[in-house]
């Protein structure tokens, strides 16, 4: 919380940045992008309207990137360690501004015989409880980056389901996605080059979180079937080499750009799969209600604010999906 402050207490008004003389060409062109960006999010796919992203920080170099996120997970189960905060519930995640910060906390929950992922990560939602600021190492993001970034954090603030965290992450993945393409063609063109790279990259994150959710439905059914957590422990690592070696060798050759196709195969712990499963497990439910309203994604958004606010307390936000595909489909 204290850096959420200090950062925030540092950040300047993109206007005022932008009416210095000295500013550099790359940030001026990327505030200029983010407002953009931010307009289009709104008035065009229905986001929430609030100051996110309003504001810059300069971090010189400080930082190439903003927290490192510490998860967990059972070795022989799928079952993440969870964070509980007031107010917003239970994550199977922590933020750390402090990277050593993160790795105390990793080598606490190694100490439990966890599997124990750290990850770098750009940005994430204070849920609209404060003004997310733009930081200056994104001058380097390319135009897909920075929109599906603002994008997914913005419709995290627009529909968030407490205890929800799959739902939620999985449907600012698809909103982040789909958003920046569509924000792309707006502002490039159909025939973009921009858009022919963006549309290479969510192939190729679709094609690997694919293989990493048939690893993941392998597994456990593995770890279920297993007579004992000492065969499980003893044996995953076989499991997982052997995809590996049947199916991610095998798929390579097929992703279109370049950074998947240095893939050596997946790791062998639960944390690094769930971070995958959870943001694109069930994500083609989104995209069949994408289809039935026939890809206008500002309808998708306003049927969504309408299942936040409506859904039966009984019902998980899966099922109401479900239920408003089919509704959406009679029409």
């Amino acid at each position: 919380g204290t850096y959420i402050l200090r950062y925030n207490n540092r950040a300047q008004p993109i206007e005022r940045v932008l009416s210095r003389d000295d500013l550099e060409e790359d940030t001026r062109a990327m505030l200029a992008l983010v407002q953009e960006i931010k307009s289009y999010a709104v008035h065009s796919l229905a986001l929430k309207e609030n100051k996110n992203y309003s504001r810059y920080l300069d971090l010189d170099l400080e930082r190439q990137y903003l927290v490192d996120v510490v998860s967990a997970c059972a070795k022989d189960a799928f079952e993440p360690y969870l964070w509980c905060y007031p107010f917003a519930g239970s994550f199977p995640y922590k933020g750390f501004y402090e990277r050593d910060d993160a790795l105390k906390e990793a080598a606490r929950l190694k100490k439990k015989d966890l599997d124990v992922l750290v990850r770098k990560t750009d940005a994430f939602s204070t849920l609209g409880l404060m003004s997310d600021p733009v930081y200056s190492f994104m001058s380097d993001y390319s135009v897909f980056a920075l929109a599906s970034l603002i994008i997914h954090e913005q419709t995290h603030a627009t529909v968030f389901l407490k205890n929800q965290i799959q739902f939620n992450e999985e449907l600012a993945t698809f909103v982040g996605w789909e958003g920046a393409l569509s924000f792309i063609a707006w502002k490039y063109g159909q025939d973009a080059p921009e858009l022919r790279e963006a549309r290479g990259y969510i192939h190729d994150w679709r094609r690997y979180s694919d293989l990493v959710n048939e690893l993941h439905r392998e597994l456990d059914q593995f770890y279920r079937n297993a007579p004992d957590r000492e065969y499980a422990l003893r044996e995953r690592g076989s499991v997982v080499e052997a995809f590996n070696q049947e199916r991610i060798a095998g798929q390579v050759p097929e992703f279109e750009t370049e950074g998947f196709r240095e893939l050596q195969g997946i790791p062998v712990n639960n944390a690094y799969i769930m971070s995958f499963v959870r943001y694109t497990q069930d994500l083609d439910v989104f995209y069949r209600l994408y289809d039935a309203v026939g890809h206008n994604l500002k309808t998708v958004v306003e049927l969504l604010k309408q299942l936040e606010a409506g859904s039966p307390k009984s019902s998980s936000p899966q099922e109401s999906l479900r239920r408003l595909i089919e509704k959406e489909k009679s029409k």
